[in-house]
């Protein structure tokens, strides 16, 4: 009798553990009252995405050419073979940090620190190509605009803000989310125009040009350019 009254006390505080180690989880990766609502949160990572196809399709014609609409295929099926991690990432660690924080609970920290440093240099290059290709659309519009040296000035104008330490409105970011939405819907309303009018002459033109390097050249710089965004 005592060893099966010990054996139901042992029982008995496995249960309450396991039960409170669940408490533990929902508290950690429950929302917080009185938190970011759903248009804010939806307008912060949107605009990482809207953001990015305004300038990697730039990015994939010029190293891909004609091929670009392969690249940007592959790029998009690649990202979707990840979906499932980065639903499980973001639902088991709800913080800062990305991949780093990822790796250092799943793997070693040194593991971590090799992918917090590639993190870094992605962001880095994400920068300068978002910068140049901003200075390229400004200088359009602006043809008297020298656009490497205008390229340095913006970076250093949102390096300044990042030092100052400004922080992040989910006001601006809806008015962002919102004015990239109507970009791209203005470019599609206005491509869809031109095609009806035009037809597929364009089209023909850009499939008969030639790709410089060939096919696997295109494709190889292409998608590593493209995956930038």
């Amino acid at each position: 009798m005592p060893m099966l009254h010990d054996s139901q006390e042992s029982q008995e505080q496995i249960i309450l553990k396991d039960s409170s180690e669940d408490k533990q989880t929902e508290h950690i990766t429950e929302h917080k009252k009185g938190g970011m609502g759903q248009l804010p949160a939806t307008a912060i990572c949107g605009n990482d995405i809207t953001s990015s196809c305004l300038y990697v399709s730039a990015l994939a014609i010029i190293y891909a050419g004609k091929w670009a609409p392969l690249v940007l295929l592959l790029v998009a099926s690649v990202l979707y073979l990840y979906r499932s991690i980065y639903a499980e990432v973001v639902g088991a660690l709800p913080l800062n940090g990305g991949a780093y924080n990822a790796l250092l609970n799943t793997t070693s920290k040194y593991r971590a620190s090799i992918a917090a440093c590639l993190t870094i240099l992605s962001y880095m290059a994400t920068a300068v190509i978002s910068a140049s290709e901003a200075m390229h659309y400004a200088h359009v519009i602006w043809t008297d605009l020298p656009v490497f040296n205008a390229t340095i000035g913006l970076m250093a104008i949102f390096m300044m803000l990042t030092v100052i330490g400004i922080s992040e409105s989910s006001v601006v970011a809806i008015m962002i989310f919102i004015f990239h939405l109507f970009t791209l819907t203005l470019l599609m309303f206005f491509g869809t125009l031109y095609f009806i009018n035009q037809g597929i002459d364009i089209l023909r033109l850009n499939i008969s040009t030639p790709t410089e390097g060939g096919f696997m050249t295109a494709i190889f710089f292409g998608f590593a350019a493209s995956l930038l965004g």
